[in-house]
């Protein structure tokens, strides 16, 4: 077949030269709706993924202050004062405070209201509860090894 007759063989999509606008409307339809029905799903995993990262920073702070109780061979106190803006206090062998960070709606308990660590890697029990809507984190510390578990 000649190069001629090649072009003025018509293409079965029309002339050849690109979409139509209707066949652009139509995947402009179907990229829309698919975005709908997938921006929620992507909403709960972003909001998933945040409320995971701040329990982890909870975490860090217990871990922080055991290590730093035990480095430094003097106790640490871990307070969480009930007024304010949400602070950890850390006192005894480091002297500092922490934000917790939290969002309007976020509510982060302590109980008892003062962790200690020993020297020995040690803690007095304690419980941390995080919530963020419905979902609700809580950590404790283990009694052997005050790490703090996930529950």
């Amino acid at each position: 077949m000649s190069i001629s007759a090649f072009r003025r063989k018509k293409n079965i999509f029309g002339n050849g030269r690109g979409f139509s606008l209707l066949e652009m409307m139509i995947v402009l339809v179907i990229i829309g709706i698919m975005a709908g029905i997938a921006a929620p799903a992507v909403g709960r995993i972003l909001d998933g993924l945040k409320f995971r990262q701040q329990a982890s920073k909870f975490s860090a702070v217990l871990r922080y202050a055991r290590l730093m109780a035990v480095s430094r061979g003097e106790i640490v106190t871990l307070t969480l004062p009930e007024e304010g803006d949400c602070l950890f206090v850390l006192s005894g062998a480091v002297e500092e405070t922490r934000e917790c960070e939290l969002g309007e709606d976020d509510v982060l308990t302590m109980d008892p209201g003062e962790i200690y660590f020993f020297p020995e890697g040690t803690a007095t029990p304690a419980l941390l509860t995080f919530e963020k809507g419905e979902r609700i984190k809580r950590i404790r510390l283990d009694l052997l090894t005050a790490r703090p578990v996930s529950e």
